[in-house]
């Protein structure tokens, strides 16, 4: 099978929880090295020329979808930085969940919980612009 999330291009469709991990990888790996900056809300840009700003666009998303301050979207960030900066940053998986009294099961339940929302989210919207498209060149034709 087929892995696609280290790839640079985006996935097709359908947007799987892999594809929300590897791109959550991404931008992690990515941030220590790209100054960002947020010029409204939900939305992130890279302050270089040569980054592209859709390498953070999911980290905005997961806001959008699971809530700016939801416990679900600190878990995926959190474990997407630790995996990437082997806890070095932030602090290890199991140093969050010890902190909260979070058992790790629990952890990775509302980690995939969470994944699982952004994948059918984004599949739900590119359904949307898949079938918008479908209409418009019908259209033309």
């Amino acid at each position: 099978m087929l892995t696609r999330s280290e790839d640079p291009n985006p996935p097709r469709e359908p947007f799987t929880c892999s594809d929300v991990e590897g791109w959550l990888k991404a931008a992690f790996r990515a941030m220590p090295f790209t100054p960002i900056y947020a010029p409204r809300g939900n939305t992130l840009r890279s302050a270089m020329q040569n980054q592209p700003s859709a390498t953070f666009d999911i980290l905005a998303f997961t806001g959008t979808v699971l809530g700016d301050r939801s416990e679900e979207r600190k878990i995926l960030l959190v474990w997407a930085r630790a995996i990437v900066t082997e806890g070095q940053v932030g602090g290890s998986i199991a140093q969050f969940c010890e902190a909260r009294g979070m058992h790790r099961s629990t952890f990775d339940r509302k980690r995939m919980r969470a994944c699982k929302k952004i994948a059918a989210e984004k599949n739900k919207i590119n359904q949307f612009v898949s079938n918008d498209q479908k209409i418009k060149i019908s259209e033309v034709l």
